[in-house]
């Protein structure tokens, strides 16, 4: 999947909410890819609702990624500004799509209370700076996938995720992190 991972002008100075907003759009992109391969390979899905508890699942991995990336690059005042500006962005968008799904409603304290959970659960796997996740923090994603897909072949799902799909949305969010994230050493 292409995505977004360099700027249109490389010479200007882009603020750490800009970039949060580039990586909401990424990370975005990739959770509605992730839900689309899913269908596409027949692993069914029931309506629009549990499609974007797909996305969320896939979303607080890779903010979790991110995270992790961008711990070894900033200090934590920026790193918390990132992460802030990244889950504030992904929340106000979910919430967007809830509300067309499921009627008005406050989605966002929902989302980021499952954002903050698997944000603990996840920090308790090894995550590396040159490899990204490891095996058993996929295989945990894989199963959070597999929670909200539904009966059918359910069994296979977390191999499909560990397999294919987070292999795939890792490196593609990678590179538009390296490309699109850098922060100054104030």
């Amino acid at each position: 999947m292409r995505v977004k991972k360099r700027w249109n002008q490389d010479s200007v100075v882009r603020d750490i909410g800009q970039m949060a907003n580039a990586i909401a759009a990424t990370v975005w992109k990739l959770a509605a890819n992730v839900v689309l391969n899913l269908e596409n390979e027949n692993f069914e899905t029931a309506d629009q609702g549990q499609r974007i508890d797909i996305m969320e699942e896939v979303i607080c991995y890779l903010i979790h990624y991110s995270d992790r990336w961008v711990y070894a690059q900033a200090s934590q005042a920026q790193r918390q500004q990132f992460v802030d500006g990244l889950v504030n962005d992904i929340a106000r968008m979910l919430e967007d799509s809830r509300a067309d799904v499921q009627g008005e409603g406050e989605y966002r304290a929902g989302f980021i209370d499952k954002m903050n959970q698997r944000a603990a659960e996840y920090s308790g796997y090894a995550c590396s700076d040159e490899e990204g996740p490891g095996f058993p923090m996929q295989c945990r994603f894989g199963e959070r996938v597999q929670a909200v897909m539904g009966a059918r072949e359910q069994r296979w799902i977390p191999d499909y995720v560990v397999g294919r799909e987070a292999p795939e949305i890792e490196i593609s969010l990678r590179r538009a992190l390296t490309g699109l994230v850098h922060f100054s050493n104030d």
